[in-house]
C-alpha cells in the first residue's frame, strides 16, 4: 500500500469483511443489533472508499441464499412465514439505510458525479463501443484473476497500464472467455444447490 488511495482500499476492505461477517457470522438468523452494527460498518466502509457500499447488496444477496428455501414455500403457498417476516425486515432495513448513504453520499458530492480525465480512465474515453466493450470485459476477468493470482501488481494501474483490447483476435479475450464462462457455471451451480435445499 504505496499512498492514501491505497490505504483508503485497505480500511473500507477491512469494514467490508467485518460488517459481512457481523450481519452473518453469529446464527442464522442474524438479530437486530448484529444488523444496525453491520449496516454501520457498511457505512464506514463506504466513507472509506464508494465501491463499500455493495456490502449491503452482498449481505442481501447472501441472506436470500441462506433463506431461499423459506422463500420458495412462502411464493409456492402464498402464505408468509414469520421466517419470511424476519427476512423481509431485515432486506427492508438493509436496502432503506443503503438508500440514505447513497443520498449522503450524493450530497456530499453536491449531487454530481466525480468526473475522470482520459488519463485516469482511457477506456470510457475511446469513441469505438466495441473496444470499450472488449476492453471493460477484460478489465473485469483481468481483476478476478488478480484476486487469484495477485502476481503483477501496480500502485496505479492509469494512464493505459493495460492496453486497449481493439480486436476479437487479441489473446486477451480467451481469459475474458474463461471468466465469464466461469462465473456462468458458479452462478448455475449455485441456483442449482438453491432448488436442491428445497
Amino acid at each position: 500500500v504505496t499512498g492514501i488511495v491505497g490505504r483508503a482500499d485497505v480500511l473500507a476492505c477491512i469494514f467490508f469483511l467485518i460488517s459481512l461477517l457481523v450481519y452473518h457470522g453469529r446464527s442464522h438468523e442474524p438479530d437486530m443489533s448484529s444488523i444496525w452494527l453491520s449496516i454501520v460498518l457498511g457505512g464506514l466502509s463506504m466513507l472509506a472508499k464508494e465501491t463499500g457500499i455493495t456490502v449491503f447488496l452482498l449481505n442481501v444477496a447472501y441472506d436470500t441464499y441462506r433463506n431461499w428455501p423459506a422463500l420458495k414455500r412462502t411464493v409456492q403457498d402464498m402464505r408468509w412465514s414469520e421466517e419470511t417476516h424476519q427476512f423481509g425486515r431485515r432486506v427492508s432495513r438493509v436496502l432503506l439505510s443503503m438508500g440514505v448513504l447513497l443520498a449522503v453520499r450524493l450530497a456530499l458530492l453536491q449531487g454530481s458525479l466525480p468526473r475522470f480525465s482520459q488519463q485516469d480512465n482511457p477506456t470510457a474515453f475511446h469513441p469505438n463501443l466495441y473496444v470499450r466493450l472488449l476492453t471493460f470485459c477484460y478489465l473485469a476477468a483481468f481483476n478476478w484473476w488478480l484476486l487469484l493470482c495477485p502476481s503483477t501488481l501496480s500502485h496505479d494501474w492509469q494512464m493505459g497500464s493495460i492496453p486497449l483490447v481493439t480486436t476479437l483476435s487479441d489473446p486477451r479475450n480467451l481469459l475474458t472467455f474463461i471468466a465469464f464462462g466461469a462465473a456462468l457455471l458458479f452462478a448455475f451451480r449455485g441456483l442449482m444447490d438453491c432448488e436442491a435445499k428445497v
